[in-house]
């Protein structure tokens, strides 16, 4: 997938936010059914992805409060190895949810595998997940998931174990340095040594991506909270010619990898950044909802197909790029979303 790993979804995960839900007493209208809202990675939610969420219900015809009772959940932390182990707290807040029967429950990222381990009853409604639902026994299948769960994934799985998204970032870089031959993937030595599935996955989407497109896959394993100097040295030792960044990038690897001419994806694309590419987090989470609309109105989540994002987003940071000395060619800037240019040479 991409299959993106548990790592890669944690810059995913400080994006996503809901509200806190104060109690498990049944406090709400009898008459109202319940859907719990778990949240992504560790921490509160800003308020506006809470208020997103309702306004997505709301457009799908289902208003919190009216149709229905939508309680937000952010007491359950996330696993370092995607489905788990689990702290004890996490587990039980699970169980406790599980047992007031809701309507159903929403899990982002990794989290639903610990509600799928808990229960075969309650409706199990996944998003935001990075890697595939199939690969990962959570669905039979995407056109019939089987069970009690269903969801909204990102990229689909094509039949050779590739993703398509993975293609066309490779595309995009490629395009600012055509001769490129080898390209460089961090992991963490953690990840590595405990045999994560996600990233095992993941490794092999992507080796399979750059076979297919003539490029050599370059591992670079890095150890366990690694200072810039680490990080740029082992860069350097990988002697890469492009390079795929999935965890913060620091101020200082990132000037180095513009003093190397190195092409990148990774950090914030908006401060330093190179390129972006990747599918629509807001139609992942429209998916979701209208999924959970079905179920909530007595749809059986074992019928419900499996949504995947129909739409992609590219940036790139011209400023950056001249930076560094590339050429964007005019191809590259007509197909983007959006071109991050402060101080522009000519119009787009």
């Amino acid at each position: 997938m991409t299959t993106i790993s548990w790592a890669r979804l944690s810059v995913v995960a400080l994006a996503l936010t809901t509200l806190a839900l104060p109690s498990l007493a049944l406090d709400s209208p009898a008459a109202l059914k319940r859907l719990v809202i778990v949240k992504c990675g560790d921490g509160k939610f800003p308020d506006d992805v809470r208020k997103r969420w309702i306004q997505l219900f709301r457009e799908e015809g289902l208003v919190d409060g009216r149709d229905a009772v939508l309680q937000f959940e952010e007491r359950i932390g996330g696993s370092p190895h995607g489905n788990g182990p689990w702290t004890l707290d996490s587990e039980q807040r699970a169980r406790e949810i599980i047992a007031t029967r809701p309507a159903a429950i929403m899990a982002c990222g990794s989290k639903i595998h610990l509600f799928k381990s808990l229960t075969q009853e309650v409706p199990l409604i996944f998003y935001m997940i990075g890697w595939d639902p199939v690969e990962w026994g959570l669905v039979q299948s995407y056109s019939r998931p089987g069970g009690n769960l269903t969801g909204a994934a990102f990229p689909e799985m094509q039949a050779d174990g590739t993703y398509a998204v993975d293609e066309k970032l490779l595309d995009l870089l490629r395009e600012l340095r055509p001769l490129a031959k080898r390209v460089g993937r961090p992991y963490g030595e953690d990840e590595l040594r405990d045999g994560d599935p996600s990233v095992t996955s993941e490794i092999a989407a992507w080796k399979k991506t750059m076979s297919k497109r003539g490029l050599e896959y370059v591992q670079i394993p890095l150890p366990k909270d690694p200072g810039p100097a680490v990080v740029i040295d082992a860069i350097r030792r990988a002697k890469i010619d492009l390079l795929l960044f999935y965890r913060p990038m620091s101020p200082e690897v990132r000037d180095f990898l513009v003093g190397e001419h190195i092409p990148f994806s990774g950090g914030d694309i908006y401060h330093g950044g190179l390129v972006y590419f990747y599918a629509s987090f807001d139609e992942n989470l429209l998916n979701a909802a209208k999924i959970a609309v079905q179920v909530v109105r007595g749809a059986d989540p074992a019928t419900i197909p499996v949504r995947f994002p129909t739409r992609y987003y590219s940036r790139i940071n011209l400023n950056t790029a001249r930076e560094m000395g590339l050429i964007v060619p005019p191809s590259v800037l007509m197909q983007a979303d959006e071109v991050i240019d402060v101080n522009p040479r000519s119009a787009r």
